[in-house]
């Protein structure tokens, strides 16, 4: 109960301040615009750019690799394809290491906003690799179906005699707004354009590797399934489509609750199991001499009863405090590793598909945020009803996003998510936590030092008043104080009553 009582100061001394206070009510003003400008770029991009080639049918007609017969790409399934990004509309000049044939190269062609190496020509091994970086580069990629003709040693495609194609594209094509090109440079969103515009070019399995100074630097692969589903060719019926996103929302719904429900579980063991460092933190003051202050055994023991009741049996006992708290600090080990484990195999099992680097962490480290906010400010009865609704509601929407789409705006998504969850993080504060601070402090619906939290649940158990609650508990509902008979409430009012 101290421990819950000191997070509660935390709470009170955050909604006191007058310099958060107007921070909060300034954030109130101006997320809304915040968030209305990232959802109109986001559906702008996502129209513009997600599900469809703009640019690299047009290069490849150009370099007389496609069919106009059958109207799609005529590609080498074992070619690899070298293809770089330049700026503006400059023509990209590369030194290519013709075949051994002796097969004249054809002149380049400028065409506005395509431009390529070659036309008509092949490269063996990596001529694109051996040449100097040009000027004018953004960066550069490699492309092939299979990730084993990428993979491949220069000298053994070299000897085998596999064939590297070899394109350039302009930024200018892509993005024809100068400020938009900065902002996908700034953010890395070129990477995501370039994939829709490889996968919905050919409608076929690949893997795509982006390069800088000859080192790999990330990669993303796909199958030709993820390109059909996503943004089928011949289209989908009102039926097939309200089924497919029904099935999605379901995934991102499940997806949300388990990330939610695994990161809530090790924030509860986090938090009861790091107190034990304080107690060493004692222990240690104590045996150099040093004034503990807060800090003393005593102090701790009341703060945090699970470790103190068993700290003060072996104290009286004249025993060694070092094994329990060497044994919770093993505990805590094992649960950290045992996350990071989970996180690990759900990035493979939730998300099946290619993402940018770092994505997933984001997402688990923004629920550990959304958890830490619940423990220290969701106290009302108002913030319990609305706070884990609402940023649910935006984690699924994120997910939902995600999932429906081979690769869409990942970066720009999430940060539109949370722009929303910060927004409903504020509106708690301003509207619910403190009215409820200021109001009546002996009504069980306003959260006091007696009762941390407006909302309540049965002390199940007689151990609760010394041990924490079991884990299983997370996943009771608390109920709001009208739910109980006065009777039930009558010993917080006593308690209440007797505070200083």
């Amino acid at each position: 109960m101290e421990f819950e009582r000191a997070l509660f100061r935390i709470h009170q001394r955050a909604l006191d301040s007058e310099a958060l206070r107007q921070a909060r009510f300034g954030a109130e003003k101006g997320l809304p615009w915040a968030i209305a400008a990232l959802a109109l770029c986001l559906w702008l991009l996502h129209a513009d750019y997600v599900g469809q080639a703009r640019c690299l049918p047009a290069a490849l007609r150009r370099a007389g690799l496609w069919n106009e017969t059958a109207a799609a790409p005529s590609f080498p399934e074992d070619a690899l394809l070298s293809l770089v990004l330049v700026e503006g509309d400059e023509l990209l000049h590369m030194r290519l290491r013709m075949p051994e044939t002796g097969l004249p190269a054809a002149p380049a062609i400028r065409e506005p906003g395509v431009h390529l190496g070659a036309k008509n020509s092949t490269v063996f091994g990596a001529a694109a690799e051996d040449s100097e970086p040009p000027r004018g580069v953004i960066t550069s990629y490699r492309f092939a179906f299979d990730r084993e003709v990428i993979h491949l040693k220069e000298s053994v495609r070299r000897g085998h005699h596999f064939v590297v194609h070899n394109l350039s594209l302009s930024e200018r094509c892509l993005t024809p707004s100068p400020a938009l090109s900065d902002s996908f440079r700034l953010l890395d969103a070129f990477d995501g354009i370039v994939i829709n515009e490889l996968a919905y070019t050919f409608r076929s399995r690949g893997f795509l590797e982006r390069r800088e100074g000859g080192t790999d630097i990330e990669s993303w692969a796909w199958s030709s399934e993820q390109v059909e589903v996503a943004s089928p060719l011949k289209g989908r019926s009102l039926m097939s489509s309200a089924v497919r996103k029904g099935l999605v929302l379901f995934k991102s719904t499940a997806t949300v609750f388990l990330i939610s429900a695994l990161t809530g579980v090790f924030i509860r063991v986090a938090v009861n199991g790091s107190a034990v460092l304080m107690f060493a933190m004692a222990i240690v003051a104590q045996s150099v001499g040093a004034h503990a202050g807060r800090l003393s055994i005593g102090v701790l023991s009341r703060s945090f009863p699970w470790i103190g009741v068993y700290a003060e049996v072996l104290r009286r006992g004249r025993r060694s405090l070092w094994p329990l708290l060497r044994s919770h600090t093993v505990f805590l080990f094992i649960q950290t590793f045992a996350y990071l484990a989970c996180n690990l195999a759900w990035r493979f099992i939730l998300y099946r598909k290619s993402s940018p680097e770092g994505f997933e962490e984001r997402i688990f480290s923004f629920c550990s945020t959304l958890e830490l906010y619940n423990l220290l400010f969701v106290r009302s009865v108002g913030s319990a009803r609305v706070f884990p609704k609402l940023t649910t509601a935006c984690m699924v929407w994120l997910h939902f996003y995600v999932f429906c789409s081979l690769y869409p705006f990942h970066s720009l998504a999430l940060t539109l998510c949370t722009a929303c969850c910060a927004y409903v993080m504020v509106y708690c504060l301003n509207h619910f936590e403190e009215p409820a601070l200021r109001a009546d402090s002996f009504s069980h619906t306003t959260p006091t030092a007696v009762h941390p939290r407006a909302l309540y649940m049965p002390q199940l158990s007689p151990s609760w008043t010394l041990e924490s609650a079991p884990l299983w508990t997370m996943f009771y509902p608390p109920d709001p104080p009208s739910e109980y008979a006065e009777e039930a409430l009558r010993h917080i009012s006593n308690e209440e009553y007797l505070m200083p």
